[in-house]
C-alpha cells in the first residue's frame, strides 16, 4: 500500500509539473478584456450623475428629498443622481418603463407575440427597436416631470432653461440606455440589471451612513439592529434564490 501511495503521489506530482495550464493563459483570453470594458462602461454610466443641471438650489432640494420617501427610493435607483440633479439622473428607468409597456402589449396584442415567434431573432430585434423609440418618449416625459418638480428650487425658471434641461436629461437617459446595451453585448450579464445594481451599490454607503448616524443620534439602537439584520437576511435570501435557480 505504501508503495502504491508513493507511486500515486509521484504520478500526481509529475502530472502537475507537466501540465500546460498556466495562470497567464487566463489573461491571454478574451475574458479579462471584457471585464475591463465592463468596468469602463459602468464607470462611464456614473459620470453623468455627477454633472449637475445649472441654476438649481441643490441644498434646498436635498432638504426636500429626505422628506419624500418615493423620491428617495427613485434616488437610490439612480445612484444618488436625482439628489445631485445630474444630467443622467433618469438612469435606465425610461428603458425599463418601455420594456414593461411592450410586455403588457404583448399580452394584449397577439400580433406582437406572433412577430417574435414567427420571425424569431429578426422579430425580437424589431420589438427591441420599438422599445428604444418608446424609451426616448418616456425619457422626454420624465425629464419634463422632473424639471417641473424642481421648479421651486430653480433660480431663474424660464423657457430656455426648461428646454436645455429637458434636452440634457433626455440625452443622459439615451446615453445610459446605450451603455446598457453595450454591456449586454459583452455577454457578461444583463446590461440593465448591472446598471441598476451599480447604482444601488454606489448609493448604499452614503445611505447606510445616514441611517446609522440618525439612529445613533436618536438612540434607536433596536431599529438600527433591525435594519442591519434585515439587510443581511435580504442578501442571504437573494443568494439562496440564485443558487436554487442554478
Amino acid at each position: 500500500m505504501r508503495g502504491l501511495n508513493g507511486v500515486s503521489v509521484y504520478l500526481l506530482t509529475a502530472s502537475i509539473e507537466d501540465s500546460s495550464i498556466d495562470v497567464g493563459d487566463f489573461f491571454k483570453g478574451p475574458l479579462p478584456g471584457k471585464f475591463l470594458k465592463l468596468l469602463g462602461y459602468l464607470a462611464l454610466s456614473r459620470v453623468g450623475t455627477y454633472i449637475p443641471l445649472g441654476g438649481v438650489n441643490r441644498e434646498a432640494f436635498l432638504g426636500n428629498l429626505d422628506q419624500n420617501s418615493l423620491l428617495s427610493t427613485l434616488d437610490s435607483f439612480s445612484g444618488g443622481g436625482i439628489g445631485r440633479l445630474g444630467i443622467c439622473s433618469l438612469g435606465i428607468v425610461p428603458f425599463i418603463n418601455a420594456q414593461i409597456v411592450f410586455q403588457l402589449l404583448g399580452q394584449i396584442i397577439p400580433k406582437l407575440q406572433e412577430l417574435q415567434r414567427k420571425e424569431g431573432e429578426a422579430g425580437r430585434k424589431k420589438v427591441l427597436q420599438w422599445t428604444r423609440y418608446a424609451s426616448v418618449g418616456f425619457a422626454i416625459v420624465q425629464a419634463i416631470g422632473q424639471v417641473l418638480y424642481i421648479r421651486p428650487y430653480v433660480n431663474d425658471f424660464n423657457t430656455e432653461w426648461v428646454l436645455s434641461s429637458v434636452t440634457l436629461l433626455t440625452l443622459g437617459a439615451i446615453i445610459t440606455i446605450y451603455i446598457g446595451e453595450k454591456i449586454s453585448e459583452l455577454k457578461l450579464g444583463n446590461g440593465t440589471s448591472l446598471l441598476i445594481f451599480t447604482s444601488i451599490l454606489s448609493y448604499l454607503p452614503s445611505s447606510f451612513g445616514r441611517t446609522v448616524a440618525q439612529a445613533l443620534e436618536d438612540g434607536n439602537y433596536i431599529g438600527l439592529a433591525a435594519v442591519i439584520i434585515s439587510f443581511f437576511l435580504l442578501v442571504l435570501g437573494i443568494v439562496y434564490v440564485q443558487l436554487a435557480g442554478s
